[in-house]
Order: structure tokens, then C-alpha cells, then sequence
């Protein structure tokens, strides 16, 4: 299976249009010989401040799950499957999953582009624009450290409903986000 790493302004993000000059996205296309033509493919784009508040915006009515996360962070890379198993089973339920990777830009073909390929997941992929991500950290919640892996769980309204910082449990993730899609 070959893949295909197509660079295109993006246009939409999560249904909702940003401005083309916002960030640019990566797509990982695959090519004409994958048997799994109808699987959507995550796409990897650039990250910055004014960019998390869209995002909570531009989510209403749906619950948005942000997960920081990074290729060096053992505990990152651990719950990663976790994340993709959740993307798959609540994708369809109006759960948006967006990974934010602490990596280095220069780090998205050679490190970022493979782990995701092999980890199979699905969902959106955004790097920080910037080589400090504080202020990326403080524009999602002023008290957080920067300790990662770190998760953020926003209800249909953009509120922020949940965090974590550590390694999630899978299960205390399923029944904050059931909860969620009954109300």
C-alpha cells in the first residue's frame, strides 16, 4: 500500500471554512491500489492560537475531544490506539477527535506522517505553528502545564466538560462521552 502526501490549502476544517491563509493541510491520500477506498483519511495540518478558539466554535453540536500528544511521549504513544478505537466507534455519533502532536513541524513527514500510518487512525491531525506551543497550551486552559499526554473533552456547546492530564482510561473517556450524547 502506497501513500500519497498531497499538500493543499485547506478549505473546510471539521465542516466549517477557515480562511486559506489560516493553515496549510496535509492529506494522506492513498493510492489507486488500497483495498480501503472508503475509509476517511486524517489530515495533518498547521496549528495557531486564534485556531483553538475556531475550533471550539466551529464544533457546536458536536463534542470535540483535543488530544495533545507528541511521537517522543511513551505515554502518548500508549493510549494512542485507545484514541483511534474511540474516533471509530463514536465518529459517527457527532464526536470529533483532533489530535494535537507537540512535535516539531520539521518532524511531520519523518516522524508524524508514519506513526499515524501505522496506527490507523482517522482523525485530525494539527501541529503548532510556532516553536513554543505555550501559547497554544494557554489559548485551550490557563491552568494546564504542558504535561502530556493531556485530554479535553468540550460539549456540544464548546464548554470544556472533561480533562485529563496523563494517559486516559478508556473507559472513563466512553462514559464521559455517552453521557454527553444523551444530553
Amino acid at each position: 500500500m502506497k501513500a500519497i502526501l498531497a499538500v493543499t490549502l485547506a478549505a473546510t476544517l471539521l465542516g466549517a471554512a477557515f480562511s486559506p491563509n489560516i493553515f496549510l493541510t496535509l492529506s494522506l491520500a492513498q493510492s489507486s491500489d488500497s483495498s480501503d477506498q472508503s475509509q476517511s483519511k486524517p489530515s495533518i495540518g498547521l496549528l495557531r492560537v486564534p485556531d483553538v478558539a475556531k475550533l471550539r466554535e466551529q464544533t457546536h453540536g458536536h463534542v470535540l475531544v483535543i488530544n495533545f500528544w507528541a511521537t517522543w511521549c511513551h505515554g502518548c504513544v500508549g493510549e494512542f490506539p485507545d484514541l483511534v478505537a474511540l474516533d471509530n466507534q463514536y465518529r459517527e455519533k457527532g464526536v470529533k477527535i483532533i489530535g494535537i502532536s507537540l512535535d516539531k513541524t520539521s518532524d511531520i513527514d519523518s516522524k508524524i506522517v508514519p506513526f499515524i500510518k501505522k496506527s490507523g487512525g482517522r482523525f485530525d491531525i494539527l501541529v503548532p505553528d510556532m516553536d513554543d506551543p505555550q501559547p497554544i497550551i494557554d489559548a485551550v486552559t490557563k491552568h494546564w502545564t504542558g504535561a502530556m499526554p493531556a485530554t479535553f473533552i468540550f460539549d456540544q456547546q464548546g464548554k470544556l466538560a472533561y480533562e485529563r492530564f496523563g494517559v486516559i482510561n478508556r473507559d472513563q473517556v466512553i462514559g464521559v462521552l455517552e453521557s454527553m450524547l444523551k444530553s
